[in-house]
């Protein structure tokens, strides 16, 4: 017995260390993240500006970025890449976080807050960067890289609605990975290669933020489009929005009515984060003058899109909510001028339609 119980105690710090390695390493992110986001955010939280933007997975990166900020952003802003350029010159002096998603979805619309919420860090401010197609509830329109789990813990758990397809999330589940001898074999792994310095991003010196040829993330989670995407020729610009408006709108087809389930949850949304204090602002980010045009001579197949439009004005109404922008560009007095193609406004236009947040 006792040379048995003698092997087990040489056996602990070799279990121990395995375990210390894995949960460190933690090469899927289970408990710090994703490497490459984890780095990034560190990066990010010590006030740097990062390239590696394509390699980025955003929502992974905003979860980890939640979990590790010292404090809540006083203005949180979601969306999708037509509002991710707001940043904390948006705002008098509150610090904020971007949290849009490239492609975002209405599951993306409800957890970019979630997951500040269940770390205890609310914002002030939300501002709700909102494309119409949230309403839109074909199965097409849900992006894959949207976290469907964590949504459906927000309806079930926050807004009282239910999700068959929803189990409670058990804490203790992700520790058995620290057991796996597969999982700290993928740690040693991960950890040679970070040592190796492969698949790192990379700090963008301030200088040279404007002047980059790559997508650069910065330290309040917005970004600054690359040097060729900014500076395009208007041409190229309109040429890219001709190519737009010819060919199904994103997301909006196959659109014939606002969804009464999204419209009902994204109200009592409204509700629920007024009745915690929190102030709501629409942003409508506009759509280059040949999509909308093209819409408008499309108007029964795209109906929804103005329809949409209606409803948050009458919401925001109903709500005392401030609404800034219009999916009509013309509505808000912009030019070609203003866009970089067809769905993506210049970051010195949204300032012309987006206030200050105060």
């Amino acid at each position: 017995m006792f040379k048995l119980i003698a092997k087990l105690m040489l056996f602990v710090p070799l279990l121990a260390g395995m375990m210390f390695v894995s949960y460190r390493v933690d090469p899927s992110g289970l408990f710090w993240g994703a490497g490459f986001e984890r780095m990034v955010c560190d990066y990010m939280l010590d006030g740097h500006y990062v390239n590696g933007y394509q390699q980025l997975d955003g929502r992974e990166l905003n979860e980890i970025y939640a979990r590790q900020c010292p404090q809540a952003p006083q203005v949180l802003v979601n969306g999708s890449s037509r509002a991710i350029q707001i940043d904390t010159a948006f705002t008098n002096g509150k610090t904020l976080y971007n949290a849009s998603n490239v492609g975002a979805d209405i599951y993306d619309f409800f957890t970019s807050y979630y997951i500040f919420a269940k770390e205890g860090k609310e914002p002030e401010i939300f501002v709700m960067g909102i494309d119409p197609w949230i309403f839109n509830d074909g199965e097409e329109n849900i992006d894959e890289r949207s976290n469907k789990e964590l949504y459906n813990q927000f309806i079930v758990e926050e807004l009282g609605y239910e999700a068959a397809d929803y189990t409670p999330e058990n804490p203790v589940e992700k520790y058995k990975a620290l057991l796996d001898p597969s999982y700290f074999q993928a740690s040693v792994k991960a950890y040679q290669r970070n040592k190796d310095g492969t698949n790192q991003p990379e700090v963008v010196p301030v200088d040279m933020i404007y002047s980059n040829d790559d997508i650069i993330k910065t330290p309040d989670g917005s970004i600054v489009y690359d040097l060729n995407m900014r500076t395009r020729h208007q041409e190229l610009a309109d040429g890219d929005a001709l190519t737009t408006a010819n060919t199904d709108l994103l997301r909006l087809t196959d659109f014939e009515e606002l969804s009464p389930y999204y419209t009902a949850m994204f109200e009592d949304f409204i509700e629920y984060l007024q009745a915690k204090g929190i102030k709501v602002i629409f942003f409508l980010p506009s759509y280059h003058h040949y999509v909308y045009w093209s819409a408008q001579d499309q108007y029964d197949r795209y109906r929804c899109l103005f329809e949409v439009e209606d409803y948050l004005k009458r919401t925001a109404e109903k709500y005392g909510i401030e609404l800034y922008g219009s999916y009509d560009p013309d509505a808000v007095g912009l030019t070609n001028k203003d866009f970089m193609d067809g769905m993506h406004m210049r970051y010195d236009s949204i300032r012309k339609v987006l206030p200050v947040i105060e």
